[in-house]
C-alpha cells in the first residue's frame, strides 16, 4: 500500500489489525506500560490512539519520551568470553505506543521484489532451518554430481547499527512510499534517544544516528530493505550455483549471508561484487568472523584438487575451516550432521545439569514443564540427514541418561515405566514430530527456491 492519497490516514480499522500482530507479554518499556493494557484497553483508546496517530503523521512531529527506548545487552554465547563487548547483542525495547505505531505504518512501507525470495529472515513461514536445509540441499544436489562446492559465510561487523538513515530514507522514496511516512520516519530516526539497562541500573540518555534498532517492529523490514540491492547485485550476476533455470548463488537471514558456487573463480567473482555492494551503503566485512568452507565430490575420483588458494574480500584474505556453526547448526565441509548431533547432546547435559541444580526439589508436574521447556528444546534435529548410526545412538543415550538424572530414576529402571510415569515422549517420538513438523514448514513455505526442491524431490 504505498498510495499517496487520502487512504493514508489511519482508521480504527487498522489499529485493530495492528493488535492481531503484537506479541503480548513482552518487555515494558520504560514508561512502564505493558502492551495488554493498550490491546485490551476497549474501543475508546483506541479511538483516541488513532486521533493520536494521525496528528503524529500530519504534523511529522512526535513527543521525546515516545521516541525513548531501553537498550538491554544480551549475551550471544554463554560459553564465551563475558568481558567482551563483542559478545553482546544490544536488543532495544521500545514502549507500547511506539510499537502500536510501527505495526500500523507497516503496511505503507512494505514493498516487494523479485530477489526477496534469497532473503529468509522476518518473513512469514521462513525460519532459519528453511534456509539451511536449502544450503544443504545445494550443496548435495552439486556434490552428487560430481562438482565441488565452496561456500563463504559472510559476517558483517554491526551491520544494523550501521544502516545510514539517508541513503535507508532514498530507497523508500524510489519505491514510492507515501511521503508523509518517510517524513515522520526521519523525524523518528533523528531524534530518537536511548538509555542501557545493566542489573536494573539505567544509563544516562544518549542520541543514536544511525542503526537500525533490534527489537524494533519496522526495523526488520528496514533493514532487509537496505540490503536488498545487494542482495539482488549477486543473485542477477549470472554466476555461481544454478539448478534448472534458478541461480542460486546467495542465501540471507537478515545480516548472515551465504555465498555458493561450483568453483573457486566464480566465487571469488561474487565476493567482489558483495564487497562493492557493502561498500556502497557503509557495510564492512568482519574477516576474523567470515570464513569458508570448500566441499568436495562425493566421489573422491572426481575430485580437482585437495587445496585451493584463499579467497580474498577487499585487501583482506578469508580463511578455510571444516566446520562452521551456522545460524546454530553445524556444517561439515564432509557433509556429513556428526559434529551438529555432538553439539546437541553437549548443550543436553549442560541444560539437565542446570535443571538438577536448580530445580531438583520441585514437584513431578513442575520438573515436566520444566525438562519439555529446557532439555527438549532441540534445535532444527530434523535438518539430520546424514550421520553414522553411532552418533544417533549417543544422542539417545543422553536423551535417556538426563530424564532419569532429573526425575530420579537409577540407571536400570525401565524407560518404558519412566515414560509412563511422567508421561513424556520417547525419543523416537521426539524424533518423528521434529521431522514431521519441519516437513509441514516445507511443503507451506510460499518460496519459489522451496518450491524447486520441492518439485526436484516428487
Amino acid at each position: 500500500m504505498n498510495d499517496n492519497g487520502a487512504s493514508s490516514v489511519l482508521t480504527v480499522h487498522y489499529l485493530l489489525n495492528a493488535f492481531r500482530r503484537l506479541k503480548l507479554g513482552a518487555a515494558h518499556g520504560l514508561d512502564g506500560v505493558a502492551m495488554e493494557a493498550i490491546v485490551y484497553g476497549g474501543h475508546r483508546l483506541c479511538v483516541h490512539l488513532c486521533t493520536l496517530f494521525n496528528l503524529f503523521i500530519k504534523y511529522s512531529i512526535l513527543p521525546r519520551p515516545f521516541m525513548r527506548s531501553v537498550i538491554v545487552p544480551l549475551v550471544k554465547n554463554k560459553s564465551g568470553d563475558l568481558a567482551d563487548i563483542n559478545n553482546y547483542r544490544a536488543i532495544a525495547i521500545s514502549t507500547a505506543c511506539s510499537k502500536l505505531l510501527e505495526s500500523v505504518i507497516s503496511e505503507w512501507f512494505y514493498t516487494d521484489s523479485d530477489c526477496d525470495k534469497f532473503q529468509f529472515g522476518f518473513k512469514p513461514k521462513h525460519s532459519s532451518g528453511l534456509r539451511t536445509s536449502v544450503l544443504k540441499h545445494t550443496i548435495d544436489y552439486y556434490r552428487q554430481r560430481g562438482s565441488h562446492v565452496f561456500t563463504c559465510f559472510i559476517d558483517f561487523s554491526k551491520a544494523f547499527d550501521k544502516v545510514n538513515y539517508w541513503k535507508l530514507f532514498n530507497k523508500l522514496i524510489d519505491d514510492k512510499v507515501n511521503y508523509k511516512f518517510i517524513k515522520l520516519l526521519s523525524v523518528w530516526c533523528s531524534s530518537q534517544q536511548c538509555v542501557v539497562r545493566w542489573r536494573n541500573v539505567y544509563s544516562t540518555s544518549f542520541a543514536i544516528s544511525n542503526g537500525t534498532r533490534q527489537g524494533g517492529v519496522l526495523s526488520p523490514y528496514l533493514f532487509t530493505r537496505y540490503i536488498r540491492e545487494l542482495v539482488a547485485s549477486v543473485a542477477t550476476s549470472g554466476i555461481g550455483c544454478k539448478i534448472g533455470n534458478q541461480f542460486i548463488n546467495i542465501l540471507a537471514y537478515a545480516d548472515d549471508i551465504v555465498l555458493i558456487a561450483p568453483s573457486w573463480r566464480a566465487l571469488q567473482k561474487l565476493l567482489s561484487i558483495l564487497y562493492t555492494q557493502a561498500t556502497a551503503i557503509d557495510l564492512s566485512c568482519n574477516v576474523n568472523k567470515t570464513f569458508s568452507i570448500i566441499f568436495s565430490p562425493i566421489q573422491r575420483r572426481k575430485a580437482i584438487h585437495s587445496q585451493f588458494p584463499m579467497f580474498k574480500i577487499g585487501d583482506s584474505f578469508i580463511e578455510h575451516v571444516e566446520r562452521f556453526k551456522y545460524l546454530g547448526h553445524i556444517i561439515s565441509n564432509n557433509g556429513m550432521d556428526d559434529d551438529d548431533i555432538k553439539r546437541e547432546i553437549r548443550l543436553m547435559f549442560v541444560r539437565t545439569n542446570l535443571l538438577i541444580r536448580k530445580f531438583h526439589r520441585c514437584s513431578l508436574r513442575v520438573k515436566v514443564m520444566l525438562f519439555r521447556a529446557f532439555s527438549m528444546c532441540l534445535y532444527d534435529i530434523a535438518l539430520w540427514s546424514r550421520y553414522t548410526v553411532a552418533s544417533l545412538s549417543k544422542f539417545k543415550s543422553c536423551y535417556i541418561k538426563c530424564m532419569k538424572s532429573f526425575f530420579g530414576y537409577r540407571r536400570y529402571d525401565s524407560v518404558t515405566q519412566m515414560l509412563i510415569d511422567i508421561g513424556l515422549p520417547s525419543f523416537n517420538t521426539v524424533m518423528f514430530n521434529s521431522r514431521t513438523s519441519f516437513l509441514r514448514q516445507w511443503s507451506s513455505c510460499p518460496n519459489n527456491i522451496v518450491d524447486m526442491f520441492r518439485s526436484l524431490q516428487m
